[in-house]
């Protein structure tokens, strides 16, 4: 079918289950060659394909279908018209509440829609999830939970896996209990026999299963059931239906389902991935070859450093391929902290280790930094001892928060030479910094000499006599710009604000007083500069340009010299 002429979901209620098999089989096909052209979520995505077409069956347009971010969302975006919103950021972790608010205002109202929830199993089991299980507990309110366990990737730790595991292990057990009523009815006496085993299976389930997760939360459990069986599916969706109260559907899928290269990975690299090619599953970092993730590229700088320093430890709350620690995991396993956390407590874990004369090296993502904040603030900026963060910056870092810290060191490289001495340099630091790079791919040039970064210290990257026009720009737009001035030949400054903090308040001074038009690139350094403004006579203007485009950046200084 053309994936791209669905409209709605309502054309699947009179499929049958052949030809709701090949709707699965064509959406997946659609979601890796969709991938494979934009990048996105995949693994996660095609775990997900059956159980969402399903839901999207079995239950009514009145109903509410939630899911727990991009990495398990595609197939009912695509199932309700919204190809074209397929996103490549994804911010997980908030469905289950907003579901249970849902939930809480539909009884308000006395109304009588289902609530669906879609949760992955590195999510589930979260610590604000467990908040909210609690919550859903008290409430007592009807709501569903398909909990996606795609297992072949995912690993936990500690309790909350061994549990997850051991609801794994009775895979086929539902099955087994349906099964054995043939078996033995024929027999003498077998209703009764068929009672004492409902029984005593009734009695493992409930002390092995329910009891150990969900049933301490009040939650009803259905499974595990296969996540790629039609009839399983829709067997245990109708069964949740009926439900007054809070029910879990577990069901058991295969990450990277239907791709051989995802399937076959013993990683999460086929998580979140950018373009590849389909047919031989390589990824299409660039056109050239000295290309590189700027995230692998601080794994493999991470990896040698820890190899010269013994005190360097990693801590990650997440995938680790997602951040590019999977070989620092894999050669340090001693000195790895998978942490299976939030944020703000895997920062705080980093905060015991650094306390203790460890140098913890944590990566994090650009939208964590919100929820981050507390522990940035309060314990990380007051900490005068050695940790390098890492944050993937996916183009939505608020920088205004990252202002508030006045007592840790930002720095924002423009290129792999710098990046790699910025780790080096963080590693003998009197206080933590934190090192932004680009969630894209950038030019690696591999060092073996380090050396020493002087933070605090801007650089005129291209500069003239003229002193009329300075722009200030950080990262890797920096070598785009400086391209622009340099092959055209134009009067400005360049001026590289790769040291956010501190800032550079002796070169800001001397660039006020001897130019006429200063132009911040980003809105990177704006919070700063109006606070210096504030307290420093300027007779400069001001203008801080958006990312929107390079171009739109010059025609705004030419139209300021041409007034």
């Amino acid at each position: 079918m053309e994936i791209r002429e669905i409209k709605n979901p309502l054309f699947l209620k009179d499929l049958d289950q052949n030809e709701l098999k090949n709707v699965c089989n064509d959406i997946r096909e659609f979601i890796i060659d969709y991938t494979s052209q934009n990048g996105g979520y995949l693994s996660g995505n095609l775990s997900a394909v059956e159980l969402s077409v399903m839901l999207n069956k079995v239950f009514s347009s009145d109903d509410v279908l939630i899911f727990d971010g991009n990495d398990l969302n595609y197939t009912n975006k695509i199932l309700n018209g919204m190809v074209d919103k397929l996103q490549f950021n994804c911010n997980g972790a908030y469905s289950l509440a907003n579901a249970l608010g849902l939930a809480a205002s539909r009884d308000l109202e006395h109304k009588d829609y289902n609530v669906v929830c879609v949760v992955n199993s590195s999510d589930l089991l979260s610590g604000r999830n467990i908040e909210t299980l609690n919550l859903i507990s008290n409430s007592g309110k009807r709501l569903i939970i398909v909990f996606n366990d795609d297992t072949t990737i995912d690993r936990g730790i500690g309790l909350i896996d061994r549990l997850i595991s051991g609801l794994r292990t009775t895979k086929g057990y539902t099955n087994l209990k349906d099964n054995v009523k043939d078996l033995i009815r024929p027999a003498k006496k077998g209703d009764k026999i068929i009672e004492n085993i409902h029984n005593f299976k009734t009695n493992i389930k409930k002390t092995m299963l329910d009891e150990g997760i969900f049933s301490e939360f009040n939650i009803d459990y259905i499974g595990p059931i296969d996540g790629h069986d039609l009839n399983d599916l829709n067997r245990a969706f109708e069964i949740a239906k009926e439900k007054t109260y809070p029910a879990v559907v577990h069901c058991i899928t295969t990450k990277g389902k239907g791709f051989r290269y995802a399937e076959a990975s013993t990683s999460d690299a086929w998580n979140k991935v950018g373009k590849f090619d389909k047919e031989n599953g390589k990824m299409l970092a660039s056109e050239k070859d000295n290309y590189l993730y700027a995230k692998n590229i601080v794994g493999m700088t991470m990896e040698k450093l820890m190899g010269i320093n013994d005190d360097i430890v990693c801590v990650t709350s997440r995938n680790i391929n997602d951040y590019g620690v999977a070989n620092i995991f894999a050669k340090y396993p001693q000195r790895c902290f998978d942490t299976v956390s939030s944020a703000e407590n895997s920062l705080s874990f980093a905060s015991g280790l650094a306390l203790d004369g460890k140098i913890p090296f944590i990566t994090l993502r650009s939208f964590e930094l919100l929820n981050a904040f507390k522990e940035l603030n309060n314990q990380i900026n007051k900490l005068y001892r050695p940790m390098i963060i890492g944050f993937i910056n996916d183009g939505n870092l608020n920088y205004d928060l990252l202002a508030n810290l006045n007592n840790v060191y930002i720095y924002e490289p423009e290129d792999s030479k710098k990046l790699q001495n910025a780790l080096y340099t963080g590693i003998s630091l009197d206080k933590p910094l934190i090192v932004i790079y680009p969630e894209k791919c950038i030019e690696f040039n591999e060092i073996n000499d380090f050396s020493q970064i002087n933070l605090g210290i801007w650089e005129k990257s291209a500069n003239n006599d003229m002193n009329k026009v300075a722009v200030f720009a950080s990262g890797t737009d920096l070598k785009q710009i400086k391209e622009i001035i340099d092959s055209n030949e134009l009067p400005y400054d360049l001026i590289n604000t790769a040291s956010y903090s501190p800032m550079d308040e002796e070169c800001l001074k001397e660039i006020l007083e001897n130019h006429e038009h200063l132009f911040f690139y980003g809105h990177k350094l704006e919070t700063k500069i109006l606070k210096y403004l504030n307290r420093n006579s300027c007779k400069a203007t001001v203008e801080f340009i958006d990312e929107e485009g390079i171009n739109t950046l010059f025609d705004r200084i030419k139209d300021k010299l041409n007034a």
